[in-house]
């Protein structure tokens, strides 16, 4: 009876084991949540976190930020009169941690340690001890409780946490900065399929209502629809003999179908690394002729494509059937 009691108390310490045990992350993968802003010099700014998943775990996270750069282009500086000041936006051709020592929080804002080496602090705090153990000043919002970290959480926690959220429902996230755009993508893996598949654009509103101060359209392409206008404004555009021609017609599908037309045909097919623009617009296989099914597809479609590739690039090897 002892022999017998004992081995249902084993087998179930087992079972309640396995339980704890069971992982709520059902894909690996690097799992990206990103916030757009404005930063104080009033160019564009984009702050990503990501997590890192292993085997059903958190194992890394990667805090990382990328902003943007104004020039005046018109106007006199020396006159309150802003009416002719005319800027331009562009983004930084390397995030805060691909630019290293170069960022010179040191040399001009007297950090402590650069931009890169503070968030490196945070990213490992994270993992030891779990997000909500990273705090910060409830005014100043710099980070208290990290040793060698004397930077403002800028969004970095809650990030965090959002990205956590996203890989518990095993969804993808891709961004890409190009002239004054955020070209993104996302995409839901479940059981080794991908049951949704996203693009998308940001852009930067038509009008400002200071020309120096940057800001982002109300809504990205896709929730603009047929709002986004491509059918009244934009010209259709056919291929023939590796030439592309505009011409007095209009498109025959607006930004957002278009759009849907290339992740459909992705989804069906699983192919997203051979495909490639011809001559910038549009959707091949071979560089020569538009992809069966996908004519419609008209409008420049590269960062489109680089955006998708980087995606994918995120799910871990094997995930997907």
């Amino acid at each position: 009876m002892k022999k017998l009691g004992l081995l249902l108390l084993v087998v179930f310490a087992s079972v309640a084991l396995f339980g704890c045990s069971t992982s709520e992350f059902k894909v690996d993968g690097e799992f990206m949540a990103f916030e757009t802003s404005v930063h104080t010099n009033g160019a564009m700014q984009v702050t990503m976190v990501s997590v890192i998943i292993e085997n059903g775990e958190i194992v890394g996270y990667n805090i990382d930020a990328r902003q943007g750069t104004k020039t005046q282009t018109a106007g006199a500086d020396t006159t309150e009169d802003t009416t002719d000041d005319v800027y331009t936006f562009a983004w930084n051709t390397k995030t805060k941690k691909q630019l290293g020592d170069a960022y010179n929080m040191v040399t001009y804002g007297n950090a402590i340690a650069e931009w890169y080496v503070q968030a490196g602090r945070i990213e490992a705090a994270m993992l030891a001890n779990g997000v909500d153990s990273v705090t910060s000043d409830a005014e100043t919002h710099v980070i208290d409780n990290v040793a060698g970290v004397t930077m403002k959480d800028s969004g970095y926690t809650e990030l965090a946490a959002a990205a956590i959220e996203l890989a518990k429902q095993g969804k993808f996230q891709a961004i890409y900065c190009s002239g004054t755009d955020l070209y993104m993508a996302s995409m839901v893996v479940e059981k080794g399929e991908i049951t949704n598949l996203t693009l998308d654009t940001l852009q930067k509103k038509s009008t400002l209502a200071n020309p120096a101060v940057f800001e982002w359209n109300d809504k990205t392409k896709q929730a603009l629809g047929a709002d986004y206008g491509m059918k009244e404004r934009g010209a259709q555009y056919t291929f023939a003999n590796g030439v592309w021609t505009a011409t007095e017609n209009s498109p025959t599908h607006e930004w957002f179908e278009q759009a849907n037309l290339i992740t459909n045909y992705i989804m069906e097919t699983g192919n997203v690394y051979n495909l490639r623009t011809l001559n910038g617009r549009g959707i091949s296989v071979d560089g020569s002729t538009i992809v069966d099914g996908l004519a419609g597809v008209t409008v420049k479609t590269e960062t489109y494509l680089l955006v998708l590739t980087d995606l994918f690039s995120n799910v871990a090897t094997g995930q997907l059937k």
